[in-house]
């Protein structure tokens, strides 16, 4: 087998595996995107190889190898990104709740006394 047949393999089946985590509710929809948009980019680019050396002339860049780190580690900045922000609104919620839970104990406290 040779490495492109084994690559467009593994971009497949990374595609089918995000479908299926997808279609089973375990992966939300808004980090499925990410991943539906890299599994695409990984079967096209490993269908024709030559379309990264055409992309790295265009964009400057001597190696095509280094336009691949560049593209994974601006999907990974994406990803922490969405992560940082669904964490910031889950913690302002959790906030809000105990607030509000703080402010019905103390009136039921007041009510009782």
């Amino acid at each position: 087998m040779t490495p492109q047949a084994f690559a467009i393999i593994l971009a497949v089946a990374l595609l089918i595996v995000v479908i299926l985590l997808l279609r089973s509710y375990v992966l939300p929809e808004k980090y499925a995107v990410v991943w539906l948009v890299a599994a695409v980019a990984a079967i096209i680019l490993s269908a024709w190889p030559g379309l990264l050396n055409l992309v790295s002339k265009f964009l400057g860049i001597a190696q095509p190898i280094n336009l691949l780190f560049v593209g994974g580690f601006f999907v990974v900045l994406l990803l922490l990104m969405q992560i940082s922000l669904e964490l910031a609104r889950t913690r302002d919620e959790l906030r809000k709740a105990v607030q509000k839970l703080a402010l019905e104990m103390e009136r039921r406290s007041k009510d009782d006394g």
